[in-house]
């Protein structure tokens, strides 16, 4: 479908045409989606990455605050953490038993987060509570929680980029689909009448 133009619109001065082109609705729906879906991710993308990266920052603060009573000791790993020992640049954790002194002479043990593959013995740095309470993260200074809070807030923004663009393809596509349909069914149309013709020649 095109936008019909009347014969008289456009018309310069001295009586010379200017008249555009017709307009077709997949021609409209494109002009307006991307406008719409520029303004939703100018919005929405920034919203999400302050959002995001604030809570982060609030989570690390809270925990910052239950562990400021924490100390920061040296435990020794009990048994071979399990899980094979690989490059130190893509290393996982897993969970292992490890033991370590308090100040008063008692011996504790606690289950926390090691590297995978390393063997007994390992010294293994944890923070403790008052209580014995062992964790394998100490808390966040500003610093990290501010870092955290940065790192969370890029990704978020990268990730409602190719959202954005995914959705951009999806929709190009969508119109390019309409647009060639509307092609065809005026070829048909033009077909049809040039056969009209030919038969009543």
């Amino acid at each position: 479908m095109t936008e019909q133009v009347p014969p008289e619109a456009g018309r310069g001065p001295g009586g010379s045409s200017t008249r555009r082109l017709p307009v077709r609705v997949s021609d409209r729906i494109q002009r307006w989606g991307r406008v719409i879906l520029v303004v939703v991710f100018l919005l929405a993308a920034p919203f999400a990455s302050a959002a995001t990266g604030r809570a982060v920052h609030d989570a690390e603060t809270r925990r910052a605050a239950t562990l400021s009573d924490t100390t920061k000791v040296e435990a020794r790993l009990v048994s071979d953490a399990g899980g094979p020992a690989v490059d130190a640049r893509a290393q996982s954790l897993v969970r292992a038993p490890v033991c370590w002194t308090q100040p008063d002479g008692h011996v504790r043990t606690a289950v926390v987060s090691v590297w995978a593959g390393s063997p007994a013995g390992t010294t293994v740095p944890i923070w403790t509570t008052a209580q014995g309470a062992a964790t394998s993260r100490g808390p966040a200074t500003p610093g990290e929680a501010v870092a955290s809070a940065w790192m969370t807030a890029t990704v978020t923004f990268a990730l409602a980029t190719g959202l954005f663009t995914a959705m951009w393809k999806v929709f190009t596509k969508l119109v390019d689909t309409i647009r060639y349909r509307g092609w065809e069914k005026e070829w048909d149309e033009v077909e049809a009448e040039l056969s009209e013709q030919f038969r009543n020649r």
